[in-house]
């Protein structure tokens, strides 16, 4: 049933006919002025409330995209789509004229208007709390009066914090971040912005390298009532190192790796692998290690001896043959050298 348009005369099937509701109706809505908010420090990116990495968009389009999501449509404004024509006003300052366009109510429609874009700089979360000396979790390092942690340990075990501290930041977690790494007598200090991140990195110390992993929390204040802790992991490396070659019960071994707290070893003579308890590798003999292997030239060999020249001495030595080992007169073999001679590898 037809009526009367009210506001202008025009014959309609509703209270208002569809010109007037079209001008009516707000179709387009555009803010003054958004901002596009980057770090001062680190040049992190705030997009859609969250922190970026940085870099992860030019400028340019940041602003772009601020200005889009800023506009505000009509429920019922259909195929929208909107245009937006930017303009540098400045250092930190940009003019975006947007073009909104779609089908309201079975009509093509398009409205225009200007947004004022500003780049504001601001610390992100992650800088704050590196500037406030902020960190959850302290991972503690330590050898033993036995067993020092080695140089070679240290600097392997800093670029293994540095990567995984990395990894999670990429991964969006704002709070992995290293706070310090210091070295202290016995061991190093790894201060750090995350628990979580200082339990990743202690159980990836132990796989690496060994040992026992101990934490410890003290209760440091309350934050919206619930109290806060920042928590000690401390990782005591094992007295045997990944590439040790051991005596146990009359025969030669080499560390492979560990296993909770058990030791992968793998026998010389013929490669065959098994594990022993924390006991027995408190009792076994290190006779060297791997990384100290020099290379040695071959003077003659049989089934089961190979005699080689002292890459040091230059004088003839004898070393028992490893099983399978093909090599011949005048070839290289790595070997290394204990108290009681040499150790073909």
């Amino acid at each position: 049933m037809q009526s009367i348009c009210p506001r202008c005369g025009q014959p309609t099937v509703d209270d208002l006919c569809p010109q007037c509701v079209q001008e009516t109706s707000q179709l387009v809505s555009c803010p003054d002025v958004v901002d596009v908010v980057v770090c001062s420090i680190c040049g992190s990116q705030q997009i859609k409330s969250k922190w970026q990495l940085p870099g992860s968009l030019p400028l340019e389009d940041l602003a772009v995209q601020a200005a889009a999501d800023s506009v505000w449509l009509h429920k019922e404004l259909m195929e929208p789509q909107i245009d937006v024509d930017l303009r540098a006003k400045g250092a930190t300052r940009y003019l975006a004229r947007i073009d909104a366009r779609g089908r309201f109510k079975g009509k093509n429609v398009g409205v225009q208007c200007e947004i004022s874009v500003r780049i504001k700089k601001v610390a992100c979360e992650r800088c704050s709390r590196m500037a406030g000396k902020y960190f959850q979790s302290t991972v503690q390092l330590r050898g033993s009066a036995e067993r020092p942690i080695t140089d070679q340990e240290i600097e392997e075990t800093k670029k293994m914090a540095r990567d995984m501290a990395n990894s999670a930041y990429r991964g969006g977690d704002q709070l992995s971040f290293i706070q310090e790494m210091k070295e202290v007598e016995g061991g190093l200090d790894i201060i750090l912005g995350s628990t979580q991140l200082g339990r990743r990195m202690a159980k990836a110390f132990v796989e690496r390298f060994g040992g026992r992993l101990l934490e410890t929390a003290k209760l440091v204040g309350k934050k919206d009532n619930r109290d806060v802790f920042r928590s000690t992991l401390l990782v005591r490396f094992p007295r045997l190192r990944r590439g040790d070659i051991i005596s146990f019960r009359g025969a030669l071994f080499a560390v492979s790796g560990f296993d909770g707290k058990t030791t992968q070893i793998t026998t010389l003579r013929d490669g065959r692998r098994s594990s022993m308890s924390q006991e027995n590798s408190e009792a076994a003999v290190v006779l060297g290690n791997k990384a100290d292997a020099l290379s040695a030239t071959v003077i003659s060999a049989d089934d089961d001896v190979l005699e080689i020249m002292d890459p040091e001495t230059f004088r003839s030595a004898l070393a028992a043959r490893p099983k399978d080992l093909q090599v011949s007169p005048g070839e290289e073999v790595n070997v290394v050298r204990t108290g009681d001679g040499f150790i073909i590898l």
